[in-house]
């Protein structure tokens, strides 16, 4: 998951290949550097940092001031940040890897990718780091460690907590008298009375960040319990697949811009932030939206609305990590003048005023502890976690449950025939399947 662009999907087959054949060995370390140790102006040492907050995404500008005080307080170190926005972020991190040209400190979301890369040795385990700073430790919220622990170690730093749900042009539906849709039903209604007056229902796309709409069908259809569980006697839950032909009758009704399919993820916002289509499935990342964050009160945002016959409440909300999770490459460890200095930057990344700051300037749920009483947050970021406190059931992200090269190379890019009737949704899970799509 988590944000815009057209991409290239680098194949699992090759960047599997690519993981496994680099040795993980580890050489003889001379004599550490404490992470306390000063770090020398006169030895200028470069860190290479990535994740999905860069260019136009609402985290970009705050994370640069970031690291621009840093570099500041670190005169010896440059910190070259090489973050892209939304689905161009993951193409490139996955290459960077598969090449041998690892981040030093780099975000990455939970899912098959993170899981690949501890598997083949690429990440850091930051265990020991941890135990012996138990302050820093004790700052991130406890519900979170399970995400970035494999084999009882700790490798990743959760630090932004994301959700879903439904974006709304609240002046269009005051506008034309339609209801707010709280079950699927009234989303049909309102498709066709927006249609009625020549506004998009529902700003879509066909890249990833387009699947959102998909993702909170398949979660109000089965419920955490199907959607985090999806593969069993050799198939998938059907959530996965009825939830495809929920879409596909919001298609054939007009819901989705003409050209849904040749859209960015960039231009697909703009459709909402201009009022052009009503509403949107996005995330909490998307509050942080300057259109949205400074300049529209008509802005709302409700839960997505639930499915008769679905088996989740309806209060149910998706919820997780984004790609605000922090780690180490294995290269950066095992150079220990790099690793002191990563080390820092990692503390510096996840620390409570950088939370805070965070948290006022782009709408983050934080779950690193700090005084929410002291947080300018924003309206549309209280009502999220209003929301998400009186969610009875929170449910991950559908994709964070699939093989991700999959999701993204066949899911993903075949989705468009499953709404032209050209394929079914069974058969194309049947070839996801085939793919690995159970690879997790």
């Amino acid at each position: 998951m988590r944000k815009g662009g057209r991409c290239f999907i680098f194949p699992i087959s090759v960047v599997l290949t690519a993981f496994i054949a680099v040795s993980c060995s580890e050489p003889q370390k001379p004599q550490e550097r404490k992470d306390g140790d000063n770090i020398s102006a006169s030895s200028q040492i470069t860190v290479r940092f990535e994740n999905s907050w860069g260019g136009n995404d609402s985290k970009a500008d705050t994370l640069q001031t970031v690291l621009d005080k840093f570099m500041k307080d670190n005169p010896g170190v440059e910190v070259k940040n090489e973050s892209m926005f939304g689905d161009d972020f993951l193409p490139k991190i996955k290459t960077d890897f598969a090449s041998g040209n690892n981040p030093d400190v780099f975000g990455l979301w939970p899912g098959s990718d993170i899981r690949a890369l501890v598997k083949t040795g690429k990440v850091a385990d930051l265990t020991d780091i941890l135990a012996e700073d138990r302050e820093w430790k004790n700052s991130f919220g406890k519900d979170m460690w399970g995400y970035t622990t494999f084999d009882g170690r700790i490798y990743g730093l959760p630090v932004e907590i994301i959700f879903e749900c439904l974006f709304i042009n609240r002046d269009l539906f005051d506008k034309y008298g339609v209801k707010l849709p709280e079950t699927y039903e009234d989303l049909k209604e309102a498709v066709k009375a927006f249609r009625e007056h020549n506004i998009i229902p529902i700003a879509y796309n066909s890249l990833a960040e387009g699947t959102y709409i998909y993702q909170n069908f398949i979660a109000a259809l089965g419920g955490k319990q199907a959607v985090e569980h999806p593969f069993e006697d050799g198939g998938i839950a059907g959530c996965y697949v009825d939830a495809m032909n929920y879409v596909k009758e919001l298609y054939h009704m007009g819901a989705f811009p003409k050209e849904a399919f040749t859209l960015t993820s960039n231009a697909r916002n703009n459709l909402f932030k201009s009022k052009q289509a009503a509403m949107i499935v996005q995330g909490s990342w998307f509050l942080g939206e300057n259109e949205i964050k400074n300049t529209d009160s008509n802005v709302d945002i409700i839960r997505f609305p639930s499915v008769m016959g679905g088996r989740s409440d309806q209060s149910a909300m998706i919820y997780g990590l984004g790609c605000g999770v922090f780690y180490m490459s294995r290269t950066a460890a095992d150079d220990p003048e790099k690793k002191a200095v990563c080390i820092k930057l990692l503390k510096a990344l996840t620390s409570r005023e950088t939370a805070a700051l965070f948290a006022e300037q782009t709408g983050m749920l934080s779950n690193v502890e700090i005084d929410s009483s002291k947080v300018n947050y924003g309206r549309l970021t209280k009502k999220g976690r209003e929301m998400l406190d009186t969610s009875k059931e929170l449910i991950g992200p559908p994709d964070s449950f699939v093989d991700r090269s999959v999701w993204e190379d066949i899911i993903v890019k075949q989705f468009p025939y499953v709404l032209e009737e050209e394929k079914s949704a069974r058969d194309l899970w049947n070839e996801a399947i085939k793919a690995g799509a159970a690879e997790n």
